[in-house]
């Protein structure tokens, strides 16, 4: 995430509730204000099926290929996760204005696609005058067990324990991105394989280079790392 000012990037992994630039101090976003959400579904092969989209864990949507749908959030940080039959990609935003989001299921790769933009007032209402605005198809407190399913992680070809600097926790590495959960943090590291630039050894850990030459290194243990670093080489080109 980059802040709006001086575009410095926001460290994901800075405390949970960071409302300033650390660079500029300038206040990143305020939560008494609502914003809006656009979502597009640029589609998919099969038309009779729905994307389905998890909002902070808490509301659920549907969406049609091809169709766009738009909801109002507060200002501040928030997980939107997308999932399309066994895939699933959440992605975190720091809402600071009106958001337009384009996803797609990639049939080649098998992997769910999704391109976010801050967009300005004037130009926010040009775009969803053919949008409809979205009523959640679910309380995701009141999930039965076939919803539940439906919407559950994709299974992780890894997971093990690991520590990055001086955090141990628990490193969980998908199809399309890895997870870290740090122990007694709530908040979880996404790292897509989109944003990463290399993969390469480090002293026994791996050293993820990101966007804006961001470094995240993980201690592997060495029974797997091998294949730890044959997968990840393989996913990110």
């Amino acid at each position: 995430m980059n802040c709006p000012k001086c575009k410095g990037i926001i460290p994901d992994n800075g405390p949970e509730q960071l409302n300033y630039c650390p660079f500029c101090g300038v206040k990143l976003f305020d939560t008494d204000n609502e914003y809006l959400i656009e979502v597009t579904n640029i589609g998919h092969r099969n038309l009779d099926r729905a994307m389905i989209l998890l909002v902070d864990e808490i509301a659920i949507y549907e969406l049609r290929p091809e169709e766009s749908i738009y909801f109002s959030i507060k200002g501040g940080y928030h997980v939107l996760k997308f999932r399309y039959d066994i895939r699933s990609k959440p992605i975190q935003i720091m809402v600071s204005s009106n958001y337009t989001i384009r996803v797609n299921y990639n049939s080649l790769s098998s992997l769910i696609e999704t391109a976010v933009s801050a967009i300005d007032n004037e130009s926010f209402k040009d775009m969803i005058k053919n949008s409809r605005r979205a009523v959640p198809v679910l309380d995701a407190g009141k999930l039965g067990s076939r919803e539940a399913a439906l919407l559950g992680e994709d299974g992780p070809e890894f997971e093990m324990r690991v520590s990055t600097g001086l955090k141990e926790g628990l490193l969980r590495i998908y199809a399309d991105r890895m997870e870290f959960s740090a122990d007694n943090e709530l908040k979880r590291d996404i790292t897509n394989y989109t944003d990463v630039l290399s993969v390469s050894k480090k002293l026994g850990s791996i050293d993820i280079r990101c966007d804006g030459n961001v470094h995240k290194i993980y201690s592997i243990p060495k029974d797997i790392y091998n294949d730890v670093m044959a997968f990840l080489n393989n996913r990110i080109q």
